[in-house]
């Protein structure tokens, strides 16, 4: 699991908002074999790969930004404005931890994507 994703877990199950969000899971990725399963049998041709983008963002603020708009929206839909606050708060420390700063400022977020091409 990647850090962004295992760090609201983490934040989730750890704060005074457990009770309401600490179960929150978000469904399981199927990996490249489950899709080569999958395809195999119909098609001629399955072609498989993995690649991680590296997105330059501003500070570990934007990579909590870029993460509010999908993966936190079902730990911060069930939470008061306050509790949103605190949750962000103590997501931004843990992302802060897990990803350093370059020295203009510039923090790297790696964003794997899996790709897969069929033909039958």
């Amino acid at each position: 699991m990647d850090p962004p994703h295992r760090l609201a877990r983490e934040v989730a199950a750890a704060g005074p908002w457990s009770g309401q969000i600490g179960q929150v899971r978000h469904p399981d990725r199927h990996d490249a074999a489950w899709y080569y399963a999958l395809l195999k049998p119909i098609c001629s041709r399955v072609d498989i790969w993995r690649t991680t983008y590296f997105h330059p963002l501003q500070g570990h603020q934007a990579i909590v930004e870029w993460f509010k708009g999908t993966a936190l929206r079902p730990y911060l839909g069930p939470l008061t404005a306050e509790e949103q606050q605190g949750f962000l708060a103590a997501y931004l420390q843990a992302i802060a931890s897990a990803y350093p700063v370059l020295e203009d400022g510039t923090v790297l977020l790696p964003f794997p994507r899996l790709f897969v091409v069929a033909t039958r």
